[in-house]
Parts: structure tokens; C-alpha cells; sequence
């Protein structure tokens, strides 16, 4: 893994907000003088790193999703901030098997060792603008010839293929847009 400085895109600001990232100035987590979307640096990795990473993020998955049974099974809510009002219809949900649709991982990788897990957003739509629109828009600016280690779109389409079918028809009386929540698995 190298990490590689690069003069962020004249009037970046505006790009990235045009593809709805809009909190790309506020302060990162974890340090007060970082700005969230840095465009001065980025990291390369060879494929034997990404691969190695994609074994690494597949175990992790699996042990948050051992968490989740085990908070479920022993009744942790509380310990994760999770209200008392909200504890049966996640218990519920677990307990149907109900499909998940996408995760995201923040991970602390120095190159030397495993990935060590930060945080991991599931089902979280907020992440999607910037691992996958924002991100992706960047490297076709100042990489063309170049990818990602990235496959959301690609990922989002095949797995609302595999969990949409047990979903029930929109019924909608606007012309709009309209959201279904997912059917339940038996």
C-alpha cells in the first residue's frame, strides 16, 4: 500500500456537492483540524493487498453478524444504544432472517498487518454518496486509467436482484417515486 499526495481538483467543493456530498468541510472524526473529504492524498494497492483485504472484510462481516446474534440472544440492546422501544423489532427482524443490503467498513490498515475494524455502517444510505458517487467521479477525474477497489454499483444491482423478488409490488397512486420495505423472510 502506498500512500500518494495529489493536488485536489480546482473547485472541488462544488463538484463533490453536486454529487451530494455536502458535509465535505466539517471536521473529520477523531480530528478537529482534518477536513472530511480529503482530496490532497489517496492510497494505491496491488492486488494481492486488495484481495487479501476482501478475505479480511468477509471475516469481519461474518463476526459482526455473530455479534448481532449474540446481542439478540442475550438481550445486550442497552449496551449498544440501542432504546428499549426498538429491541423487539430488531429481535424480530433477526429472528425472520431479513436480508441486508449493503455494508460498509472503516478500517485502520497500515499495510504490514490485518485491517483493524473502526466502524461498519450497514444499510446506512448516507455512505453510498461518498464510497461510491463522490469517490467514484474523483478517481474518473484524476485517474481515468485507473480503478477502485469498489464495486458497489456493481454489488447494489446484483443483491437487489437476489433479495427484490420476495419483495411485494409498489402500489402508488402518485407519479412520483416510491419505497417498499422488504418482505418477511419466514
Amino acid at each position: 500500500m502506498r500512500r500518494e499526495r495529489f493536488e485536489p481538483r480546482p473547485g472541488w467543493q462544488a463538484t463533490i456537492e453536486s454529487q451530494g456530498l455536502a458535509f465535505h468541510t466539517s471536521a473529520h472524526p477523531g480530528d478537529l483540524t482534518r477536513p472530511y473529504w480529503d482530496e490532497s492524498v489517496h492510497y494505491s494497492f496491488t492486488m494481492e493487498e486488495v484481495l487479501s483485504l476482501e478475505e479480511q472484510v468477509e471475516e469481519l462481516h461474518r463476526m459482526c453478524l455473530a455479534a448481532v446474534e449474540h446481542v439478540v440472544a442475550h438481550g445486550r440492546y442497552a449496551d449498544f444504544a440501542i432504546p428499549a422501544w426498538a429491541a423487539p423489532a430488531v429481535a424480530r427482524s433477526w429472528e425472520r432472517r431479513d436480508p441486508h443490503l449493503y455494508g460498509r467498513f472503516d478500517l485502520r490498515y497500515d499495510g504490514a498487518g490485518p485491517a483493524k475494524l473502526l466502524e461498519y455502517n450497514a444499510d446506512t444510505p448516507t455512505s453510498l454518496v461518498e464510497s461510491s458517487v463522490v469517490q467514484w467521479f474523483w478517481l474518473r477525474d484524476t485517474h481515468p486509467d485507473d480503478d477502485q477497489w469498489n464495486s458497489i454499483h456493481e454489488r447494489l444491482i446484483d443483491r437487489w436482484k437476489e433479495i427484490a423478488p420476495p419483495c411485494p409490488p409498489a402500489r402508488s397512486t402518485s407519479p412520483g417515486p416510491t419505497w417498499t420495505r422488504p418482505a418477511r423472510r419466514r
